[in-house]
């Protein structure tokens, strides 16, 4: 396969060499018709220019002569190479120019660079638009499509010559079947539908439909990536700029991305698994029609997310690759968020040479759904909490600086470490959120919120007994009388309690599964055991704070040492090895009867090894929690914590 396609790109990209002059055409429809002639040996542009810019810059209508100039050089007219009469005049070309030069520019255009105005002849040249006097070519009609690769379409008729300046659809078909090993390999869902569009366009009342841009666009997004991988660009003759967006209305896919049986699918796709949703509907806005499709496609940037160089790079990748899922609507991105993304990691990737690619132009995007990714009015932008102390809590979004001055997150977890021991120590439940709401201030549509006075002066009263037996006071910068007390964040805002159920829900969400197995309600139920400290049955803020810790521990132990062999799972001595390394040793029939409770197929997975070294822990603290502080002068009958062990397993 390699091969095949490593041929149809050379096929592809190669030029077509001629024997002798290249054969005159018909002008194909656009804005070079009507200009004096009709026929032309280069329909689809010129070597070395762009079709697809001049119509642009043609369509702009920046001079009564710019279709003149652009024309005649970029489609010209057969024979214009002997005679100098058939090409613009130097004059009308540099008046062009002078007209144009600011229209382009406030339209981000650029007069193509080999159009040389003192190139043109001074005298016997077109000094204007001439009318024709050739006799009008007969109308065209439609006829149906005999190209193979198109016989399956929506429609059944064309009308030629097509955009490419095929005459026939014989000629047209020769071109098209160097595309087949591409539309094989399914690169893009769209690449068939567009191409198709080009070579052979519907026929309208005897007219041709022009291809889509949208279209073109997502053929491109799908299927560049593989051609590049080959040495190879999307060719110029195909290049989406010079496509309308007119013709897009009622093209599957484009207007609307999902049909409408489209359903909520919950995201498979790994980068995007832990998001603040879990539910996304496909095709995407780049026409990916599977979550494998998308996910292959979304796989390049991983090392960028893990670099780290945004916050927003994930969020934004995601909305554009697995968007979410809105009654079976898929939610579009926010132009925003690209242009932060963008802003943020495009110094780094020039480091290493890489170009933001053109499918994920910003432009692209709206700001119609902004708000909901944490866009203010103003423009300010909320940011995913990196923090590890305040994430778990009852909002997800902050936004820097933070109340105390600091411009990153960075910055502010540095400062913010004095507090863990007090988090760890449980001075108080408010604690957490309280500093978080400092440090990490809620973000709610690009706006901040501050914490109350009261909520600030509950904190510091829960914490001075025990900040004051360390001889340490309350920081000067958190003094609660610079507070409101109005339209402010209370402890009222943290999350509810939570019991095993809504635990296990939390803990999905968070994303700690591996390779899409989640946790079970068994080992949920264990997970609570063991951080209830309180034997309340549920968990208040702090202890999910510490559970989450446990796990994200574990996770990280079984993904490092264990998911990556063949099976991913805990061989019986392996698991001998994990249990001595957290200071679990077991005599050989209590280790037997532990591993036959807990194994299934060729070993431990996930969520049994997180379930085993959870229950011992739990039987851990319990024994410890009952171990006894007698006088010398005493007589006790010894039972070891291996004893107990033992016990309590068998």
């Amino acid at each position: 396969m390699k091969r095949l396609l490593s041929l149809l790109f050379v096929l592809l990209l190669s030029p077509r060499r001629a024997h002798g002059r290249a054969p005159c055409k018909p002008v194909a429809p656009g804005p070079c018709q009507g200009l004096g002639y009709t026929s032309t040996p280069h329909p689809t542009g010129a070597p070395g220019y762009t079709l697809q810019q001049i119509i642009q810059i043609v369509e702009t209508g920046c001079s009564p002569g710019v279709a003149t100039v652009m024309c005649r050089v970029v489609v010209p007219e057969c024979g214009s190479e002997e005679n100098s009469r058939m090409k613009p005049c130097r004059s009308l070309c540099e008046k062009v120019k002078s007209d144009c030069d600011p229209v382009l520019k406030a339209r981000r255009l650029s007069w193509p660079t080999r159009l040389r105005c003192d190139a043109l002849p001074a005298a016997s040249c077109v000094q204007g638009q001439e009318v024709s006097v050739t006799p009008p070519l007969p109308a065209a009609s439609c006829e149906p499509i005999s190209v193979p690769l198109c016989g399956d379409l929506s429609y059944s008729d064309t009308v030629l010559p097509n955009v490419l300046g095929h005459a026939t659809q014989q000629e047209a078909g020769v071109a098209l079947q160097t595309f087949a090993p591409l539309i094989q390999v399914g690169c893009s869902a769209q690449l068939k539908p567009f191409l198709c569009s080009v070579f052979t366009p519907k026929c309208v009342a005897g007219a041709v439909r022009p291809p889509c841009r949208a279209l073109c666009q997502q053929a491109r997004a799908g299927c560049e990536s593989l051609m590049n991988k080959f040495g190879f660009q999307w060719p110029e003759a195909l290049g989406c700029d010079g496509f309308t967006t007119e013709s897009c209305e009622g093209i599957h896919g484009v207007d609307s991305p999902q049909t409408p049986s489209a359903s909520c699918q919950v995201i498979s796709v790994p980068l995007c698994r832990d998001l603040s949703y879990t539910d996304t509907v496909l095709p995407n806005v780049l026409g990916h029609a599977t979550q494998e499709e998308a996910g292959t496609e979304v796989f390049q940037f991983a090392p960028l997310v893990k670099l780290g160089c945004s916050t927003h790079m994930k969020p934004f990748l995601c909305s554009v690759y697995t968007p979410e899922c809105v009654s079976g609507t898929a939610r579009p991105p926010c132009r925003t968020v690209c242009e932060r993304a963008l802003s943020d990691c495009q110094p780094l990737m020039n480091k290493f040479g890489l170009r933001w690619p053109d499918s994920l132009r910003c432009e692209a995007f709206t700001t119609e759904s902004c708000e909901h990714y944490g866009v203010g009015s103003s423009g300010g932008i909320c940011d995913p909490i990196t923090i590890p102390m305040c994430q778990g809590l009852s909002y997800n979004q902050t936004m820097s600086p933070n109340l105390l001055g600091h411009t990153s997150q960075r910055e502010a977890v540095a400062k913010m470490s004095f507090f863990n021991a007090m988090v760890q120590t449980m001075c108080t439940v408010d604690i957490r959120l309280f500093v978080c709401t400092v440090y990490a201030p809620p973000c709610v549509a690009g706006e901040v919120q501050r914490p109350c006075r009261s909520f600030c002066e509950r904190a510091k009263r829960g914490c001075e007994g025990f900040m004051a037996s360390f001889d340490v006071s309350w920081p000067e910068e958190l003094q609660c009388n610079s507070f409101p007390e109005d339209n402010c964040v209370s402890e009222d805002s943290r999350p509810d309690t939570l019991n095993a159920e809504g635990l296990l829900k939390k803990l999905i969400a968070g994303g700690y599964s591996v390779r899409g197995k989640t946790l079970s309600l068994k080992t949920a139920r264990l997970l609570l055991t063991l951080m209830d400290v309180d034997k309340s049955r549920d968990l208040d803020v702090v202890e999910v704070f510490k559970l989450e810790h446990h796990v994200a521990v574990l996770r990280r132990e079984y993904v490092e040492s264990y998911e990556g062999r063949s099976p991913p799972v805990v061989t019986q001595t392996q698991m001998k090895k994990a249990l001595s390394l957290h200071e679990f040793h077991l005599d050989n029939e209590t280790f037997r009867v532990l591993w036959d409770q807990n194994h299934s197929e060729g070993g431990i997975d996930y969520d049994e090894f997180v379930g085993v070294l959870t229950r011992l822990q739990i039987l851990r603290e319990r024994f410890q929690a009952h171990r006894l502080s007698l006088p010398c002068d005493c007589r006790v009958a010894s039972f070891s914590f291996k004893q107990f062990m033992k016990s309590a397993i068998i």
